[in-house]
């Protein structure tokens, strides 16, 4: 039984026995249009219930005694005591209703990027093993924008998403009308972001009219920042909760004036994603298998915060690009975000070309592959360590417990930043180790930080261990089975 479904019998049921309390109050010969009412209203539970044998003998104990109770109205000592066993008999229905009959509580996940469904996968795999949930991934569209800021192309990622999801079409799934018990998000922009925006229909304001828990679970991972500064999003205001992956993110939402009672500190699913595929065979493309052969392969992940931040973005990349074109000796999987040549295109139009060449030039290289696929966990398993700029997948790659090189300037790696994850273990390019003495390193199979490195970071992130979807789904069908408890218990 829908969630849902049993919240409105327990309603019933509640109207029912104020309908008995009144009916035991009132003096002047309503009480038995009173007592008939409730009569019917427990004849259409037994009809609704038809399937719950055990709820229905009780819902027949309730009718045969109601019936009593209004053939004994004219005898006061015999008609109390018919109303006091039928609400005596409601208890038990309630009871059973919540704990006794099974509750599917119908989960929604909507993401929009099939590049970004690692920071809900996790989840997904959790609540799709529960006996009480009914899951569906609901891929929504989205549209890219232009320079100046105008809709450029129309984006549905869909018929990208692993095969063994129940993905459902949004056309198909009519979340107005079926109401899901909990929606997912890992987009809190809706019509703020500068190079995509969803479809208005899946704006939180609209998603909020249409459940009661809409959880947002960030598609990224924080590192740091100069003070705790994390945007309060006017979604923010829809949503009912809020994942952090730590304290003190969590305490840096508070600081910006996110409610303490939205914001739940469970980690990311980003992690579990990452340590699950340590303990899996990932399929490599045949193409990357000469590239790789007998050597070690280094991840390059260029992200877009230095993009859009740093002058001499385009400079550091071809820097290790030519280093790896000369030096042979190494393989390399280069891995741009999958926006950069959107946000090329629509923030740094003065690039696409040099960036284009680049490619053209990278494709010739007997030892370099691009990685354009929107799956990054190849590419992490195949890797012996990683070259990074500032993301998400730098943090996330120090859970593999292999080499880490950031390529971060003084100014990120300061002792009085506030860091939302302590990646201080790691190798940077910003205290004097360059690249050709990280990749003499790898090759020499040194790594002098992977004790500080983990222990670090480890420490400051919550349920690093694998175990951030498996709480958030607990929380998560906690929160929404309490609200059912406490309203049963309220009355």
């Amino acid at each position: 039984m829908r969630l849902s479904q049993k919240q409105q019998i327990l309603d019933l049921v509640a109207t029912i026995e104020n309908g008995v309390d009144y009916a035991a109050k009132i003096d002047n010969k309503q009480e038995i249009v009173i007592l008939r009412d409730c009569h019917d209203g427990l004849v259409f539970l037994t009809n609704l219930m038809s399937e719950e044998h055990a709820v229905c003998v009780l819902l027949k104990q309730a009718i045969n005694t109601i019936s009593l109770a209004m053939l004994d109205t004219v005898e006061p000592q015999f008609y109390i005591s018919h109303l006091e066993k039928i609400k005596h008999i409601l208890i038990n229905i309630k009871s059973m209703i919540v704990d006794d009959v099974r509750t599917d509580i119908e989960i929604a996940f909507m993401p929009y990027k099939v590049s970004m469904w690692d920071s809900l996968e996790s989840i997904y795999r959790e609540a799709e093993q529960d006996l009480n949930c009914s899951c569906y991934v609901v891929p929504i569209p989205y549209y890219e924008k232009n320079s100046e800021g105008q809709f450029s192309e129309v984006c549905y990622e869909g018929d990208q998403f692993p095969k063994d999801l129940n993905v459902v079409s949004y056309e198909k799934y009519d979340f107005e009308n079926r109401c899901p018990d909990i929606i997912y998000i890992h987009n809190p922009y809706d019509r703020y972001n500068t190079l995509t925006m969803v479809n208005p229909r899946f704006f939180t304001d609209n998603l909020a009219r249409y459940t009661d828990m809409l959880v947002y679970v960030p598609y990224y991972m924080a590192g740091s920042s100069e003070k705790p500064d994390i945007p309060a999003f006017p979604a923010f205001r829809n949503v009912t909760k809020i994942i952090a992956q730590s304290n003190r993110t969590k305490d840096a939402f508070l600081i910006n004036g996110v409610g303490a009672n939205k914001v739940l500190n469970l980690g990311s699913p980003k992690l579990d994603a990452t340590l699950a595929v340590m303990k899996e065979h990932k399929e490599l493309p045949v193409s990357w298998k000469e590239t790789m052969k007998d050597k070690k392969v280094f991840l390059f992940n260029t992200g877009i915060a230095d993009l859009l931040s740093t002058s001499s973005w385009f400079e550091q990349i071809v820097h290790v690009l030519n280093y790896f074109i000369s030096h042979k000796k190494s393989a390399l999987i280069w891995r741009p975000h999958p926006l950069t040549k959107v946000t090329l295109q629509t923030m740094r139009p003065h690039l696409v070309d040099a960036f284009e060449k680049m490619e053209e030039q990278l494709k010739q290289a007997a030892n370099i592959t691009i990685d354009y696929s929107s799956d990054i966990y190849p590419a992490v398993a195949a890797s012996d360590a990683i070259i990074s700029d500032y993301s998400s997948v730098m943090l996330q790659y120090i859970v593999t417990e292999k080499p880490v090189l950031g390529l971060l300037s003084e100014h990120m790696l300061e002792p009085n930043r506030y860091y939302y994850a302590d990646y201080l273990g790691c190798y940077f390019t910003g205290k004097n180790t360059t690249v050709s003495q990280f990749v003499e390193m790898v090759e020499n199979n040194e790594d002098v930080n992977k004790e500080e490195r983990i222990s670090r970071f480890i420490n400051s992130i919550s349920n690093a261990d694998g175990t951030s979807g498996q709480k958030i789904h607990q929380s998560i069908k906690k929160e929404v089975l309490q609200k059912l408890f406490a309203l049963h218990e309220g009355r």
